[in-house]
């Protein structure tokens, strides 16, 4: 599935969306943070989400589509693993991309600023750091690998405008498990519930999928509450 034509559109998707991000961030967050209240941001984020989403069913109609309907045939790597071509660019360049955010957060000024942000925002200001630079930075950021995650699922699966509900669980227990804040533990996290996931399709059936998601969150949540990697406050 990948050419020049899927480059150039995720170019310009991730443009797109990181000004969406930073108009988003302006008109409706940037406004909500100064009230103090995270659960109002985490609402309105949900809300702001529905209306995107309504707006490209509206514009775009529900029907699936498909960046490509070649067949593509998966090809053996072991113990019963098959896997296509398409699976293993997006592995490679999940692993580019893991590997990028990481030396992002620990190795520039940039991201120990977003680091000392999240950590305490009344510090960082006395410090001298640029809070709404950092905020609009940050936007930028992960509108634009939202947008490369949204491309990279809809290779593997059909189109549509509320793809991203299916995996929104998931990814809330793959972040939990790994720890909020944690890159490495993301990525472990993720790959724990993709696993846990295909095994229970596997052996239990395809209905038991979103279940598995939803139970090992809650184990998580009664045993460990910082994740695998979360760091316990003080």
């Amino acid at each position: 599935s990948f050419g020049w034509p899927l480059i150039v559109a995720l170019v310009v998707g991730m443009a797109f969306t990181a000004l969406l991000a930073l108009l988003l961030d302006k008109v409706l967050f940037s406004r909500l943070r100064s009230q103090g209240q995270a659960i109002i941001v985490v609402m309105a984020s949900f809300g702001a989400s529905m209306a995107l989403r309504s707006l490209l069913e509206f514009t775009f109609t529900s029907r699936p589509t498909y960046f490509s309907r070649a067949i593509q045939i998966a090809m053996p790597v072991g113990f019963g693993i098959r896997i296509t071509s398409d699976q293993i660019a997006l592995l490679l360049l999940t692993a580019v991309l893991v590997l990028a955010v990481h030396l992002l957060m620990t190795r520039t000024q940039t991201g120990r600023s977003m680091q000392a942000l999240s950590q305490n925002a009344a510090l960082a200001r006395i410090v001298g750091i640029d809070v709404a630079s950092v905020v609009r930075v940050t936007w930028v950021i992960g509108g634009a690998l939202a947008c490369v995650a949204g491309v990279m699922i809809g290779i593997l699966v059909q189109i549509r405008p509320f793809m991203g509900f299916d995996m929104l669980l998931p990814m809330f227990a793959a972040a939990i498990l790994g720890g909020i804040g944690s890159i490495p533990g993301a990525v472990l996290g993720g790959l724990i519930i993709g696993l846990a996931e295909a095994g229970a399709v596997q052996l239990i059936g395809a209905e038991w999928r979103a279940a598995v998601s939803f139970i090992i969150l809650m184990a998580v949540l009664f045993v460990r509450p910082i994740g695998l990697f979360g760091v316990r406050e003080r």
